[in-house]
């Protein structure tokens, strides 16, 4: 019986068990209503495949359930290239571009994704994720996980 109980709450423990594609979008969702949350999360996910180590992003995707995991795939907009390191301004600017929405709004589309895709991770993946993160977008992270310092 506890078995059925975990597939039907919205909790997650990072086992595929507890969610798919349309409640993760429906989280998006709630936290950004005034995007498309399939193309915010893309946005945020592709942006995130430039400052992520192909391994990490290969656990991510494990950690996400299976109707999901194709858009932690490389972007096909924004091959990798040079040495990996990628500016502030530049990655807000690609999001921004991604999502054809105005580089202001950008940080407030990361926090709406990276809630609903910290609430899908481990602890343990989540601290990884973070370690990899820039400082400049480790905050963002972290506050997401809080649901504090929502940008307006």
């Amino acid at each position: 019986m506890s078995m059925q109980k975990q597939e039907t709450t919205q909790s997650w423990s990072g086992l595929g068990v507890g969610t798919d594609r349309k409640s993760f979008l429906a989280a998006v969702s709630a936290q950004l209503p005034d995007f498309e949350a399939e193309r915010a999360a893309e946005a945020v996910f592709c942006g995130l495949s430039e400052l992520l180590s192909d391994g990490l992003m290969r656990q991510l995707r494990e950690q996400l359930p299976e109707d999901l995991r194709g858009m932690l795939d490389a972007c096909p907009r924004h091959a990798r290239e040079g040495d990996g390191k990628v500016d502030r301004d530049d990655f807000y600017l690609q999001v921004a571009n991604h999502l054809n929405a105005e580089p202001e709004n950008v940080r407030l589309v990361l926090h709406g994704v990276f809630a609903a895709l910290r609430a899908q991770l481990t602890e343990q993946e989540a601290g990884k994720v973070e370690g990899q993160l820039p400082r400049w977008l480790q905050g963002t992270w972290a506050a997401a996980k809080l649901g504090i310092d929502r940008p307006s």
